[in-house]
C-alpha cells in the first residue's frame, strides 16, 4: 500500500509542479496586462510637469533677455547717432545764431551772472548755427523726436524722446559759447512687455571752435 502511494505521488508531483508553473506564468501575464497604477501615472505626470516648467522658464528667460538686449541696442544706436550729428555740427560750425525756447527769438549772449549759488542754466528747445559748408541748420527738440531742419535724427517709428533740451554757457562775450546737449530716448512701441520699457539718457557738451575767429 505504501509502495503504491509513493508511486502515485511520484507520478503526480511532476504534473502538479508543471501546473503550478503554468498558473504562475498566467499570473505574471495578468499583472502585465493590468498596466500602470494611478499612483504611478500621477508620479509620471508630476515629473513631466516639473521638467516642462523648468524648460519653459529657461526659454522665457532667454527670450526676455534677448528682447531687452535688442531694445537697448536700438535705443543706443539712435541716441549715439543723434548725439554725434549734433555735437559734430555744432563744434565745427562757422557761425552761432543763438539758442531759443520757442524757435522764433534767439539768444546769442550765453553769459551768466556770477552769483552764489550758481543759477540753473536755461533749458532751450532750439539751437541755430551755420555749418562748415555754409548751410543754416536748426536743431530742435520736439515732443517725441530730435530734428535737424525738421528732419528727424532718430527712427521715430521705433524710438522717441522722453526729454530733450539744450543749454548754453559762456564765461564772457569774447570766448565762444559751450553748448550742452541732453536728451533721453526710449522705445516708442514697448506695449505691455516690460523688457521693452527701456530708456537711455545721452548728454555731452561742445565748445564752438570756429566762432569769433
Amino acid at each position: 500500500m505504501r509502495f503504491h502511494l509513493c508511486r502515485v505521488l511520484a507520478i503526480t508531483m511532476p504534473s502538479l509542479h508543471h501546473s503550478m508553473r503554468i498558473l504562475n506564468f498566467k499570473f505574471q501575464i495578468l499583472n502585465l496586462e493590468k498596466g500602470f497604477t494611478l499612483v504611478e501615472l500621477l508620479a509620471v505626470i508630476m515629473v513631466i510637469g516639473v521638467i516642462g516648467g523648468v524648460a519653459g522658464a529657461i526659454l522665457i528667460s532667454t527670450l526676455v533677455g534677448t528682447n531687452k538686449t535688442n531694445a537697448l541696442d536700438n535705443v543706443r544706436q539712435n541716441g549715439n547717432y543723434a548725439l554725434l550729428q549734433i555735437s559734430k555740427q555744432v563744434e565745427f560750425s562757422r557761425n552761432f545764431y543763438g539758442v531759443s525756447t520757442n524757435g522764433t527769438s534767439y539768444v546769442t549772449d550765453c553769459t551768466m551772472p556770477v552769483i552764489s549759488p550758481t543759477p540753473t542754466p536755461t533749458q532751450y528747445n532750439f539751437i541755430k548755427i551755420m555749418s562748415g559748408d555754409g548751410q543754416a541748420i536748426t536743431f530742435s527738440c520736439g515732443s517725441s523726436t530730435i530734428s535737424s531742419n525738421s528732419a528727424s535724427l532718430i527712427d521715430a517709428s521705433n524710438v522717441k524722446t522722453t526729454s530733450c533740451f539744450f543749454t548754453c554757457s559762456q564765461d564772457n562775450l569774447v570766448l565762444p559759447p559751450t553748448i550742452g546737449i541732453n536728451f533721453t530716448l526710449s522705445q516708442s512701441k514697448s506695449g505691455n512687455f516690460t523688457e521693452n520699457n527701456t530708456s537711455v539718457t545721452f548728454n555731452t557738451s561742445v565748445t564752438l571752435r570756429n566762432t569769433n575767429r
